[in-house]
């Protein structure tokens, strides 16, 4: 995008679209409203009259909207199973609790928590295609309350990038032994 007004209208009919896709709260539904809601970008287009709304592709506004919506929906989940987890965890009287593990062919990420402190251990990896994997750990706060990142809170360390995967997992444990005391 050349044209600044342009694209500020872009964002503006997008946003407008997300709002009015608050009622869809499951990737199913959004599914379900995607076909059944097609029309979407061109009546928000109506709704709005943006200067330059003749340019715009309402397709593209729409799909951009239903994509951020399904980031949003996928977001809450998260912290939703996050929740649930530490619950369980502190039921059970479990000290650390894995709040996100995701595990794809490019790497991996997991956020690992004190259940009393809040301490969590981020560690991630990420494979080369045609090198090697790079290796990273941070530690970081999370509110002990609910799992919530504390984004207003510095690193207690951090980001650290490993070549060998021996030495990130020797490094883990390290963290969990250190940051794992009251």
């Amino acid at each position: 995008m050349v044209n600044a007004t342009l694209y500020e209208q872009y964002i503006q009919v997008v946003r407008a679209i997300v709002e009015e896709l608050r009622d869809v709260g499951t990737e199913d539904d959004l599914v379900r409203a995607w076909r059944e809601r097609r029309g979407l970008g061109s009546e928000m287009v109506g709704r709005l009259s943006p200067s330059m709304g003749v340019m715009m592709d309402q397709t593209a506004v729409s799909d951009a909207a239903f994509c951020q919506r399904h980031r949003e929906i996928t977001r809450e989940h998260g912290k939703q199973i996050a929740q649930e987890r530490l619950a369980t965890a502190r039921r059970k009287g479990d000290e650390w609790v894995v709040l996100f593990d995701d595990v794809t062919p490019f790497g991996s990420h997991r956020l690992e928590m004190h259940v009393r402190s809040g301490r969590a251990l981020h560690a991630s990896a990420q494979a080369e295609p045609l090198g090697e994997a790079t290796y990273e750990l941070e530690v970081v706060q999370l509110d002990p309350r609910d799992g919530a990142w504390l984004l207003d809170k510095p690193p207690l360390m951090p980001s650290r990038r490993y070549t060998r995967h021996d030495e990130w997992e020797a490094r883990i444990a390290q963290a969990r032994e250190l940051f794992g005391k009251d």
